[in-house]
C-alpha cells in the first residue's frame, strides 16, 4: 500500500493516473529513450471538498520534489507579479512543483480573456525549459481558455466524481471511526441523505451531531443528532418558532411523504431523507433521491412524475389545491423542456434550431406537447399514491410524529404497509 490507498479512499483510476505522472518525474531517462515526453501540468478539477487538495499533497510527497504552494490573497496587478514570483520561486528550485490552489478564484470577471490567464499562461510556457511540473485545482473550468486547457501546458485533466455506493460509504465509515456512535446511526442512511459526499462536508456534519450530542447530554451520538445535523449543515434548515395550524402542517407533512413515496416506488431505496423542517419564516419540506445524475429518458420522466406528486398526494388526501406544490411544478416544467427540445423526446419538430428561434407554430405545438404530457405524468403520480395509500399516510404519520425520516425509516414503514 502506498501513500496514496494510505489516504485517499476510492478514485482508484485518478490514483493510478496519479502514479503513472509520479513515474515519468522519477525516472524521466527511461522514458525519453522511448521518445516520450515528460508531462509538466496536471489540472484536476471537482465540485468543493472533494478532496483534489488531498491528492495533490500526496502525490508532491511521494514526488519527493521542492514544492510551492499558489493561492490568490490579492487584486489585479499585485496579483499578477505575486504569480510571477511564485513561478520564478519554483523554477529557481527545480526539480520542483508549483501547486496552484483554486484557480476558478483568479478572475472575477468570468471572461476567458482576462489578464489574469493571459499571465498564467504565459507563466506555464516560460517554465517549459526548466524542471517544473505544475499542479492546479479547480471547482469549475468553465470560464477557463481553452488555449490555457490544451494539453501542453496541462497534459492532463482529472475531473473527480462525487464517490456513491460502497465508496462513498467507506469514506463516511473513515470519518466516524473515533465518533461515539449509537446503534441507531446506520452510515447508508448518512450517504444516502448527502445528495454528494463531501468530506469536508462529512466533517462539519460530525462535528455538530457530537456537539448536539454533549449539550443534549445523550450517551452516545444518536440518530436524532445527526439528521438535525444533516438538515442544518447540508439542507440549511434550522428548527424555528412558528405557529402553524394542523390542518396547514397535515397537508405539508403529505406533499412531503407523497414525494417520497413516488420516489420509492418508481426507484426503491433512492430516497435518503424527507422532511417536514420549515426554514426562516415559511414551513416546508424536502426529499432528496441519492441518485444525483439522470442516465436515461426512463429516469427524467420519473423524476418529473416524482416532481409533481406533492400535488397529487394533497388532491389524493384532502381533495383540495396544493398551494405549495409552484416550486415543484416550475422544476417539472424544466425537465420537460430539456426533454422536448435538447432531447428531442417529443420527436425531431420539437426542437429548436440552431439560434435558438422557434416559429409561433412550432412554440404553440411545444406547449401543447408539454402540457400534455405534464397532465399524464400527473396522473401516473396520482395513480402511485392511490394504489400506494396506506403507505402514503403512514410516512405522513411518522413526519408528523419525528418531523424528518432517513432511508432506513422509509423502508421499515414500506415494509409494514407490504
Amino acid at each position: 500500500m502506498d501513500k496514496f490507498d494510505e489516504k485517499v479512499i476510492g478514485y482508484e483510476s485518478t490514483k493510478n493516473i496519479l502514479r503513472q505522472i509520479l513515474d515519468t518525474l522519477k525516472r524521466p531517462e527511461i522514458y525519453k529513450s522511448k521518445g516520450a515526453s515528460i508531462p509538466r501540468g496536471l489540472l484536476m478539477e471537482s465540485d468543493p471538498g472533494l478532496g483534489k487538495s488531498l491528492l495533490a499533497s500526496v502525490f508532491i510527497k511521494e514526488s519527493g520534489r521542492k514544492s510551492l504552494v499558489f493561492r490568490k490573497t490579492s487584486q489585479e496587478n499585485s496579483f499578477l507579479d505575486e504569480l510571477r514570483a511564485a513561478f520564478s520561486a519554483a523554477k529557481e528550485a527545480a526539480p520542483s512543483i508549483l501547486l496552484l490552489e483554486d484557480l476558478n478564484l483568479y478572475v472575477e470577471s468570468n471572461s476567458p480573456y482576462a489578464p489574469e490567464w493571459a499571465c498564467l499562461q504565459a507563466c506555464i510556457d516560460d517554465a517549459k525549459a526548466t524542471d517544473l511540473f505544475v499542479i492546479a485545482t479547480t471547482n469549475d473550468t468553465k470560464y477557463m481558455p481553452p488555449s490555457l486547457l490544451r494539453p501542453g501546458r496541462f497534459d492532463y485533466t482529472l475531473y473527480l466524481d462525487p464517490p456513491t455506493g460502497k465508496t462513498a460509504e467507506k469514506i463516511v465509515s473513515y470519518y466516524l471511526r473515533d465518533k461515539d456512535l449509537a446503534e441507531d446511526v446506520l452510515i447508508s442512511d448518512i450517504v444516502k441523505a448527502m445528495p454528494k459526499v463531501s468530506c469536508a462536508t462529512l466533517e462539519t456534519v460530525m462535528n455538530l451531531a457530537a456537539l448536539n450530542s454533549t449539550y443534549q447530554g445523550h450517551e452516545h451520538i444518536y440518530k436524532d443528532d445527526v439528521t438535525d445535523a444533516l438538515l442544518q449543515v447540508v439542507y440549511k434548515l434550522q428548527k424555528a418558532d412558528k405557529g402553524t395550524n394542523s390542518m396547514e402542517l397535515q397537508k405539508i407533512a403529505i406533499h412531503e411523504a407523497a414525494h417520497a413515496v413516488v420516489g420509492e416506488v418508481l426507484n426503491p431505496d433512492s430516497i435518503g431523507i424527507v422532511s417536514i423542517r420549515g426554514n426562516q419564516s415559511c414551513i416546508g419540506g424536502l426529499e432528496n433521491g441519492h441518485s444525483t445524475y439522470l442516465k436515461n429518458e426512463e429516469e427524467l420522466l420519473n423524476d418529473i412524475t416524482k416532481a409533481l406528486a406533492g400535488k397529487a398526494g394533497v388532491a389524493l388526501i384532502y381533495g383540495t389545491m396544493d398551494v405549495n406544490a409552484g416550486g415543484d411544478i416550475q422544476n417539472a416544467n424544466r425537465l420537460l423542456d430539456l426533454w422536448i427540445t435538447p432531447l428531442a423526446g417529443a420527436g425531431f419538430f420539437e426542437i429548436e434550431s440552431a439560434d435558438n428561434r422557434m416559429s409561433e407554430t412550432r412554440l404553440f405545438s411545444n406547449e401543447a406537447i408539454k402540457a400534455a404530457k405534464m397532465e399524464e405524468l400527473y396522473r401516473r403520480a396520482y395513480k402511485i399514491l392511490y394504489d400506494n395509500r396506506d403507505f402514503l399516510l403512514a410516512v405522513q404519520k411518522e413526519l408528523l410524529e419525528h418531523e424528518t425520516l432517513l432511508n432506513s425509516d422509509l423502508t421499515k414503514i414500506s415494509e409494514s404497509c407490504t
